[in-house]
């Protein structure tokens, strides 16, 4: 039986990020490592850390079919919440101290598409970001994306058929991101892109709504690896420590 136990606020960092997302494949191995990844049409986002403490009973799969509910029950919970499922089982088991709740485990959507994002990913790591699948990425730098992460959380007064669209200059050092319509609300977020490299003219590349959404996934406070180009995807990668995250926010073909 997979088993693993966190503090229920750690939990609900991990959990509580996803948006219109409601299922979640988590592999644990001993004694203190998590990963989960979840691949769509227009993103890819992939997360793995390892604790201090042994955090790990058991290593395993543990599927997680409504994220909403296990997050509203995990906001209850003070201290160590537990996850354990067993081996190809159909119920996920959830306990904090006398709390107890037991959810039916059903298909997990998120990672269908998990393997074929995979795939590119290790091609492209292995040539150091200069391309992903068909698409070529010039510019390359680091950057803090706490801006980003703001606009993020004002999606809400972007209107329908409002324009997203991702702009980066190696030369001057700036990658920025512009949301909105005209005559209508437009965000924008500006950043220093440091040791950046790439040509000396601006690049761009379109996006749909689920821009603002993916940019959530972003964390905050953290150093990122930006990777960029002409009518492509935009990447982030993410790396501390004892953690590693991957975004990959595909772009909108025109």
């Amino acid at each position: 039986m997979a088993s693993i136990t966190l503090d229920s606020k750690e939990w609900l960092k991990h959990l509580g990020q996803f948006d219109g997302i409601n299922d979640l494949k988590i592999h644990v191995s001993e004694p203190s490592t998590l990963s989960y990844s979840v691949g769509y049409q227009t993103h890819y986002f992939t997360v793995k850390e390892e604790y201090s403490d042994k955090v790990v009973t058991k290593g395993g799969e543990i599927v997680i079919s409504d994220l909403e509910k296990t997050c509203a029950f995990m906001k209850k919970c003070k201290g160590g919440v537990t996850l354990k499922q067993m081996s190809n089982g159909k119920t996920l088991y959830v306990t904090n101290n006398s709390l107890k709740m037991q959810i039916p485990v059903t298909d997990c959507k998120s990672t269908q598409l998990v393997p074929i994002y995979e795939g590119l990913v290790k091609k492209a790591e292995k040539n150091m970001w200069q391309s992903f699948g068909n698409d070529t990425y010039t510019v390359h730098g680091n950057a803090e994306l706490a801006d980003m992460l703001t606009l993020s959380s004002l999606k809400k007064l972007i209107g329908t058929g409002s324009d997203f669209y991702i702009s980066a200059n190696a030369e001057s050092g700036e990658i920025s991101i512009t949301a909105g319509k005209e005559h209508n609300v437009k965000l924008y977020a500006t950043t220093k892109l440091n040791d950046a490299e790439g040509p000396a003219y601006t690049v761009r590349s379109n996006y749909g709504s689920w821009l603002l959404t993916c940019l959530a996934y972003i964390e905050a406070g953290t150093q990122s690896k930006v990777h960029f180009g002409a009518a492509t995807g935009f990447v982030v990668e993410q790396t501390g420590e004892k953690k590693k995250r991957l975004l990959v926010i595909i772009d909108q073909e025109e």
